[in-house]
């Protein structure tokens, strides 16, 4: 009989000690890092992103110039709060007619939030001045050429 307590003794402490040891849980949908290094900025529309990509699985994250994706995991314990462990936000933005302009991805560590991927690629003619697009636009002048000579 002695031997039968110890035996059910033992096993209700592993129990409980195997219960003490938490469990981890995702939240969020984070698409594949091969779909998302497949976008093409300038080229992509939102309808064609969120077809081939999925929606967002939070319904508060798709704004109209923008779709965020979260993910999170989370180490939760019986006797203490949950801890976030890790956390990724995707961001795509998006320009005039809904085309892709520009890729982020956010992390979070140790609670300050770090950029971990930063894609964007300008329209061309946006980075002139008014006076160098004049004088561009007239007779093949060279802009950069005529106002460094002043």
């Amino acid at each position: 009989m002695n031997r039968a307590f110890v035996r059910i003794a033992m096993f209700a402490a592993v129990l409980t000690i195997s219960a003490c040891a938490g469990q981890y849980r995702n939240h969020g949908y984070m698409p594949p890092q091969e779909q998302i290094g497949a976008l093409i900025i300038g080229v992509d529309t939102r309808q064609g992103i969120l077809n081939a990509v999925g929606a967002p699985t939070t319904s508060g994250v798709d704004v109209e110039n923008a779709i965020y994706y979260v993910r999170s995991r989370v180490h939760h314990r019986g006797y203490a709060k949950p801890d976030e462990i890790n956390r990724e936000v995707l961001v795509l933005s998006f320009g005039e007619n809904q085309v892709l302009s520009n890729v982020e991805r956010f992390g979070i560590e140790k609670g300050r939030l770090l950029v971990l991927e930063h894609r964007v690629t300008k329209l061309p003619g946006k980075d002139r001045g008014i006076l160098q697009k004049i004088l561009a636009s007239i007779g093949g002048f060279n802009a950069a050429s005529v106002l460094d000579g002043q």
